[in-house]
């Protein structure tokens, strides 16, 4: 059973092996507006590079949604290595009620096939089931993106199905998979 007023003292870091993840502050918002402009970031996810203003709003989205956990909300994580910021992992609560949450991943380029993102995203998946009502967590991932494919399949979610043409990206329409990983499937095998 989750304490939700412990839950609510708690400062959301995670640390493993090689990494420190650590909740945005609104001193990541120029990190944010330099990763997400970069066009690997943006490829499989939406047409173009946000503003400076837009990805400042959704930054501080994150940070007022992440008062609202355990039960619902947002967090967004920034994943540090020994000498950088790497990248990102977020969840939010899709559906309160039915306790669906979302999950989703970036890294920069330079940190991809080190296994940084898979440590990062099983790190948070455990982390967010022990401390967050959360029954199911989903992840979309563009059909065309295999990288993203490779890695949900890497940390233990399934893939339910195929949606297609479910995203639209520079004008081209995409098919999206879902995958998910239940409670006590992530709890059984300690993701």
């Amino acid at each position: 059973m989750i304490d939700i007023e412990k839950s609510k003292r708690m400062d959301y870091t995670i640390t493993t092996d090689r990494l420190f993840l650590r909740p945005i502050n609104e001193s990541d918002i120029s990190f944010f507006h330099e990763f997400e402009t970069r066009s690997e970031y943006f490829e499989y996810d939406r047409d173009m590079a946000q503003s400076k203003d837009e990805i400042a709003k959704v930054c501080l989205w994150f940070i007022e949604k992440a008062k609202a956990l355990p039960t619902e909300g947002a967090i967004r994580w920034i994943i540090v290595n020994d000498k950088a910021i790497i990248g990102e992992v977020h969840i939010n609560c899709n559906w309160e009620e039915s306790q669906e949450w979302e999950i989703g991943w970036h890294l920069l380029p330079e940190y991809w096939g080190k296994g940084y993102a898979t440590e990062a995203t099983k790190a948070v998946i455990g982390y967010s089931f022990l401390h967050f009502k959360i029954h199911r967590l989903i992840a979309l991932c563009c059909t065309e993106n295999v990288r993203s494919v490779a890695l949900a399949e890497r940390v233990g979610m399934v893939r339910d199905g195929r949606m297609r043409e479910n995203k639209l990206i520079k004008g081209v329409y995409y098919d999206e998979y879902v995958y998910s990983i239940l409670r006590h499937e992530a709890m059984a095998t300690r993701v």
